[in-house]
């Protein structure tokens, strides 16, 4: 069956089955009056319901992130569905893929991103996915290909993070939390008017560290975090018609990454020998955003630049997984001088938006606007892996500059009462630049110097079509279509530098996203239900072909689609206990695999898995929240008890797009225990209660050289983490 046909049929399905969720007229359910919750969110670059948006938004409160104790990106999306993060075992390397649209093995360039980060709708850098979550409001998760309001590089959607904003009146928080492999974590908030109401201030900083998780026998042990995080808002207000909202922050890290290790060959728990690992990273970044609302229109001026400076050291091998790769002994990798990569990047990002849009109210609403940016990056790297020769071995230095125009619109008309049609589009540019030299570092073989330049342009659109219907003040159903863009450019890496060989140019990708779904509120408000089928079908998705022999890689254009359902429902049963559980289907495919690059990468052929994404994924969690006093302590007060136990479940997958090395199902219990007032709280809490270390990359080698037994190279996830908490509001 073709594509097309796919995506009708599954929209036809989805219509049916909403129609089957229609109230009958009449019915006690319809007749309801109850108000629903207003949850309002920003997800179209304005204020309004999330009942109200036609496609598929996770936010999570400011409660929510607490609760769930949602410090970074993993933990604050891992309850979010269809939403994952690859990782290779350090913060600089991470990436999001949703819905399963996003780079294939590893990102191709600087600028290539199929989910991008947003604070406040100013984008972060793809280095910043892996980021900290600092004193927000809320967290929006936005599905779909969402380039024609964000721009490029969101086909897959965006991740918009709203941070708390100054208050009235002086108000703050200081929390701190230990527990065991000597997690520590100090965070506190304060905020105010420094001339009332006219201009107010807001400072929020964290400071968290844990020890490392996996034996090391040559350094020390892997997976030791360190953290400092800290962000500065000034909000004037000189009149009731406008603000003028001025932030910075730094995000800075130094951690001991979690490298490939040995697995297998006698080999089966975490252990590894790497003499060198380290990683530090810092994200600086500032922002304003000035509103002044006319009579008939709001006028939006956005600023924004970021910048992340990060230095990467490791070993090229592993001494215990290069010893049974190639039979050599343990002692000819621990030399550092031919056992090394070293990689320093510096990256940036200018984006200037102005934008005007429908007054909060108004019958049409609509929002129009311009955009510039700028992304700079600057990558050095020096590595020698003796063993692979003058391919693993100099130095190169590149750099890339993109310039980009957009100009953006969208609109949403009531077509009748109860019906909307939303349209808009996008129009960019994109200027592309890059020059890059190689300098040998004397290993025989390779060319001593070796420069090169390029330079592409791209012209391209995206938009969105939608259509919601409120078919009571309790259902609404919606369905879209979006085109998304991603554009080529030149890769980060060049495997054949070193004999002097120009890297070719990827092409561009392009989205088409199928989208249907509905939410409702029952029993009272009490029954709260989302569902959404989507399908995308992706154009020539960009993905890095990996050849683990030679430590070569490619940058090429493969077709790939995925189609999927999700289901999140949230139940509060009488005054003390809430559920809230959801489950995810998504099913991947990769299109025609070149001759070339099946021969390259061991099992890559049409019909495979994508990488990462598991077929099923769910959730659910069980929160009960009481008045001490009727459990039978009257002695704490008008104190609650708030207990919340949660678990996660994520399919099996593959950690290639050879479908070669395949990770177990990982199942993740939570739990936390409390006592909350009006001025504070105190709690245990415990994260990964099962101790798994569980496998988020596993790379087969091939056979041992000395027992001939299968090997891999793999990235383990910390165990379990308990400990204790308290915090202070004033």
């Amino acid at each position: 069956m073709s594509r097309p046909l796919r995506a009708l049929r599954l929209l036809a399905t989805t219509a049916l089955a909403s129609a089957g969720t229609i109230p009958a007229a009449g019915s006690a359910w319809a007749q309801s009056a109850i108000e629903l919750d207003e949850i309002t969110v920003t997800a179209r670059k304005r204020n309004e319901r999330l009942w109200d948006v036609p496609f598929t938004v996770d936010a999570q409160s400011r409660q929510q992130l607490q609760e769930s104790r949602s410090y970074d990106a993993p933990s604050a999306l891992k309850d979010t569905a269809g939403v994952y993060m690859p990782t290779f075992g350090d913060r600089s390397t991470s990436f999001l893929v949703m819905r399963g649209v996003g780079p294939v093995l590893y990102p191709l360039s600087p600028d290539d991103s199929s989910v991008l980060t947003f604070v406040d709708g100013t984008p972060l850098p793809i280095g910043s996915s892996n980021g900290n979550y600092l004193d927000l409001e809320r967290v929006e998760v936005l599905k779909g290909p969402q380039s024609t309001l964000f721009g490029r590089n969101t086909t897959g959607g965006a991740i918009n993070l709203i941070p708390v904003l100054p208050d009235e009146s002086w108000k703050g928080y200081l929390r701190s939390e230990y527990g065991s492999q000597n997690l520590r974590m100090l965070e506190g908030a304060v905020g105010g008017p420094l001339i009332k109401d006219k201009l107010g201030a807001r400072l929020a900083f964290r400071l968290r560290g844990i020890d490392g998780f996996i034996p090391n026998l040559a350094g020390p042990r892997l997976g030791r975090e360190l953290s400092g995080t800290g962000r500065l808002t000034l909000r004037f207000t000189p009149t009731d018609r406008t603000t003028w909202t001025i932030g910075g922050s730094l995000d800075a890290s130094d951690g001991v990454p979690v490298y490939y290790a040995l697995k297998g060959d006698g080999f089966f728990r975490p252990v590894a020998a790497q003499s060198l690992a380290n990683e530090v990273d810092k994200n600086y970044t500032a922002n304003s955003k000035f509103e002044h609302s006319f009579d008939h229109f709001t006028f939006t001026s956005q600023t924004s630049y970021n910048t992340i400076r990060g230095d990467l050291a490791y070993n090229g091998a592993d001494f215990l997984l290069g010893s049974r790769l190639t039979g050599l002994p343990f002692s000819a990798f621990s030399p550092i001088a031919g056992n090394y990569l070293n990689r320093n990047v510096d990256q940036s990002r200018f984006t200037q938006e102005l934008r005007l849009s429908a007054n909060p109210g108004d019958a049409l609403q609509w929002v129009a606007g311009i955009s510039y940016y700028r992304d700079r990056a600057k990558l050095f790297s020096m590595r020698n892996v003796f063993f692979y020769g003058p391919a693993m071995a100099g130095y190169d230095n590149l750099h890339q500059t993109t310039d980009g125009r957009a100009v953006f619109g969208e609109v949403t008309y009531p077509l009748v009462e109860k019906l909307k049609l939303s349209l808009g589009g996008r129009y960019t540019r994109e200027d592309k630049t890059f020059h890059a030299e190689y300098y040998s570092d004397g290993t025989p073989g390779g060319v001593p110097f070796f420069l090169e330049r390029g330079s592409k342009d791209y012209n391209f659109w995206s938009g969105r079509a939608s259509l919601s219907y409120d078919w009571s003040d309790k259902l609404m159903s919606y369905g879209s279509v979006s085109r998304g863009y991603k554009s080529g450019g030149f890769g980060t890496f060049n495997s054949l530098d070193w004999a002097g060989v120009p890297r070719k140019p990827y092409g561009s990708s392009t989205t088409i996203s199928y989208e249907i779904g509905s939410r409702s509120s029952l029993l009272d408000d009490r029954l709260k239900l989302s569902a959404a089928l989507f399908y995308n079908d992706v154009s020539k998705e960009q993905v890095m072909a990996y050849d683990i022999k030679s430590f070569s890689t490619q940058s090429i254009n493969i077709d790939t689609e995925s189609h999927g359902a999700e289901l999140d429902a949230t139940w509060k049963l009488g005054d003390h206990w809430e559920l809230a559980g959801g489950v995810t289907y998504t099913s991947t495919e990769l299109g025609d695999v070149p001759a070339d690059v099946a021969r390259a990468q061991a099992g890559m052929k049409k019909g495979n898995k994508l990488p990462q994404i598991p077929e099923w994924a769910g959730k659910a969690s069980v929160t009960y929240r009481a008045p001490v006093a009727q459990l039978g302590l009257p002695a704490l007060g008008s104190a609650n008890l708030l207990a919340r136990l949660g678990y996660n479940y994520l399919g099996p997958r593959f950690s290639d797009a050879g479908n070669v090395g395949k990770l177990k199902a990982v199942h993740l219990v939570s739990a936390r225990l409390g006592v909350e007032w009006e001025k504070g709280e105190a709690y245990l809490f415990g994260e990964n209660l099962l101790d798994k270390r569980n496998l988020n990359v596993s790379q087969p080698y091939g056979n041992s050289a000395i027992t001939g037994a299968p090997i891999s190279g793999v990235v383990y996830s910390r165990g379990a983490t308990v400990g204790a908490g308290a915090s202070l509001k004033f």
